[in-house]
C-alpha cells in the first residue's frame, strides 16, 4: 500500500471549521469531505485552548484558525481568527443559526480601510462557500456575493480604552452569499464590524453576524462576548 499523506494546512482548516460548524450527527457528511478539500497553503489550524480568548457562555463553539485561512490564501489580512459559535450555528430552524462572533487579531498592514474589510470579507466568505460546496452546485458562483457596509458615527455606545488605545470604528452593513453549509441557499448575513489599531500597531477587527434582525436575542449575547473582548 502506499503512504497515506497529511492532510494540507488548508484541509485541516475547513476541517475544524467544519467540526465547528457540524456538531450534530446530521453534518458528519461535511466532515467526510472535508479531508479532500483544497491545495495546500500557509495556513495553520489550532483547536482554541482551554481558556478561550474570546470569552462566551459554555454551550457556544469556538476555534482559533490562521490568517489567511487555507479556503482562502489570497487574503492580505495576515494574522489570527479567534470564533465563538452559537449553539444554533448549524440548526437552520434555530433563531441562532448561523450566528456567531470572530475577532481578527492582525499585522500592521494593510490598514483597515472600508475597502479593504469589504474585500477581504469576500473573499473569505466566497472562499468559505467554494470549499465547502467542493463543486456540489457548479451553478454558484461565488463572485455574485455582495457586501455593503456603512459608517457609523462614534457616540456613547462605543468606548475607547485609553490604557491600550483603543479606539474603535464601527460598521454596520450586510453580506449577500450562499450558505453552504445546512441549507445551501441564498442568505443575507447582519454584520456589526469594529476595527481599531492599537498603541503597537496591531490591527483588529471584530465582527458579529447573524441573519437574525438587529432587535433579536442573539445580538444581545453577540455584543456581550464583543464588549468583554473590547474591554481585556
Amino acid at each position: 500500500m502506499g503512504n497515506v499523506s497529511e492532510p494540507s494546512c488548508g484541509e485541516r482548516s475547513i476541517r475544524i471549521l467544519l467540526k465547528a460548524f457540524s456538531p450534530d450527527w446530521k453534518f458528519a457528511m461535511f466532515r467526510k469531505f472535508a479531508f479532500c478539500l483544497l491545495m495546500s497553503s500557509m495556513a495553520v489550524v489550532a483547536d482554541e485552548p482551554a481558556a478561550m480568548k474570546l470569552a462566551a457562555p459554555k454551550d457556544w463553539g469556538g476555534e482559533t484558525i490562521s490568517l489567511p485561512p487555507g479556503f482562502a490564501p489570497d487574503m492580505k489580512l495576515k494574522g489570527f481568527e479567534h470564533i465563538r459559535f452559537a449553539p444554533g450555528m448549524m440548526k437552520a430552524e434555530s433563531d441562532t443559526f448561523f450566528s456567531y462572533a470572530f475577532v481578527f487579531e492582525l499585522e500592521p498592514l494593510p490598514q483597515l480601510t472600508e475597502a479593504v474589510i469589504k474585500e477581504e470579507f469576500l473573499k473569505y466568505y466566497r472562499g468559505l462557500c467554494k470549499a465547502v460546496l467542493n463543486g456540489k452546485s457548479p451553478e454558484l458562483d461565488p463572485s455574485k456575493f455582495t457586501m455593503e457596509l456603512q459608517r457609523v458615527k462614534s457616540d456613547a455606545t462605543i468606548t475607547s480604552d485609553e490604557k491600550t488605545d483603543v479606539k474603535p470604528v464601527l460598521y454596520t452593513g450586510t453580506l449577500e452569499w450562499v450558505e453552504p453549509f445546512a441549507t445551501k441557499k441564498a442568505q443575507t448575513l447582519n454584520l456589526e464590524i469594529q476595527t481599531w489599531t492599537t498603541s503597537n500597531d496591531r490591527n483588529f477587527i471584530f465582527a458579529c453576524v447573524s441573519p437574525q434582525a438587529r432587535d433579536a436575542a442573539i445580538w444581545n449575547q453577540l455584543h456581550e462576548i464583543r464588549d468583554g473582548y473590547l474591554e481585556k
